[in-house]
């Protein structure tokens, strides 16, 4: 944390960094799969589901760009991390927060020049 925190420069394929990338993928594809969990349990947060009625009976999930419950268990991982990353950016720059979850304090990012980011 102390590096992060010093904004040095970690070096591409180095111990660290390569950890910083792999717990990245990990978290990345945790929320992949209880986002598919939860639309196989049929958990929403909507309060009226008969809107999110489709063709085909299908019901669009939320949030996810007109994608049916169906589609959910395509989730994109590249998605999920880009999203998670604007989030993060927005956070750290003041232009959003997140209401009603408690989060720990968001950790810097890592620098290191890389062809791979």
């Amino acid at each position: 944390m102390r590096m992060l925190q010093s904004s040095a420069e970690l070096a591409p394929g180095c111990r660290e960094e390569v950890s910083l990338r792999a717990a990245s993928i990990i978290a990345v594809e945790r929320v992949r799969e209880r986002i598919t969990q939860s639309s196989k349990e049929g958990s929403t947060n909507i309060d009226d589901p008969n809107h999110l009625e489709g063709k085909d009976g299908d019901r669009e999930a939320p949030g996810w760009g007109g994608e049916t419950e169906r589609d959910m268990g395509r989730v994109s991982s590249v998605l999920i991390d880009f999203y998670l990353w604007d989030l993060a950016k927005r956070i750290e720059s003041g232009e959003a927060k997140v209401d009603e979850i408690e989060t720990a304090e968001l950790a810097p990012i890592h620098h290191t020049r890389s062809i791979w980011y």
